[in-house]
């Protein structure tokens, strides 16, 4: 299972964190509960998350349910933002005008200034997956990552390339995606971004192909 970790502060400032860190808010460190709460009846053997904070610290929520610890790994982060990190869109626009709209349109030939491009991004979380579901094959394994680097996986799975970026649905804080993988296949999606446990709580709805990663 894939997910992405609560909404934060950056989220919510409408600023790009990439592999900074920004802190869940309230409302994200509640979703972060319902996510553990959606996932208390599976028989999840292990927990995985990008080694940055926000992360990390959603994935808690679902391992002390199952007492396990979160195994943090790099190879998870954000997508590098480079001189965008910090930044919200109207200073994107001013520094960089039409980049923001050649990441809309376009965002597989796209490397931010300074940062990473969504192929070295996608190449890395691909690689984490292929040295470390061999050691659950048939187990049940909880991955939680980030918006943009999140939905590089997902189209993956879908049999996609980065070309492919934006799907129609959106990745919402905390959503849940079934993957399975094999060897011959890598990923396969099975069911995409669930949300049906933030109903409660709620969620920013406001991630999509120019917003905030």
């Amino acid at each position: 299972m894939l997910a992405r970790h609560g909404e934060t502060v950056f989220n919510v400032e409408g600023r790009w964190q990439g592999q900074a860190d920004s802190p869940l808010t309230e409302r994200g460190l509640a979703q972060a509960r319902e996510l553990g709460r959606a996932l208390a009846d599976d028989p999840i053997t292990a927990v995985y998350s990008s080694d940055l904070g926000r992360a990390i610290n959603t994935a808690a929520e679902v391992a002390v349910l199952h007492g396990l610890s979160v195994q943090g790994d790099e190879r998870l982060r954000e997508i590098n933002t480079g001189e965008w990190t910090g930044k919200n869109r109207e200073q994107i626009d001013a520094e960089f005008p039409g980049m923001r709209d050649a990441w809309a349109e376009a965002p597989g030939s796209m490397r931010m200034p300074g940062g990473e491009t969504l192929e070295e991004a996608l190449t890395r979380a691909l690689a984490f997956f292929a040295s470390r579901m061999p050691l659950h094959a048939g187990e049940t394994v909880v991955v939680i990552s980030h918006g943009g680097i999140g939905q590089a996986i997902l189209v993956a799975a879908r049999g996609g390339t980065v070309a492919d970026l934006w799907l129609k649905e959106r990745v919402d804080n905390c959503q849940i995606s079934r993957l399975e993988w094999t060897a011959p296949e890598g990923l396969k999606l099975i069911e995409l971004s669930d949300v049906r446990h933030l109903q409660e709580v709620g969620s920013l709805r406001g991630w999509r192909t120019t917003d905030v990663v």
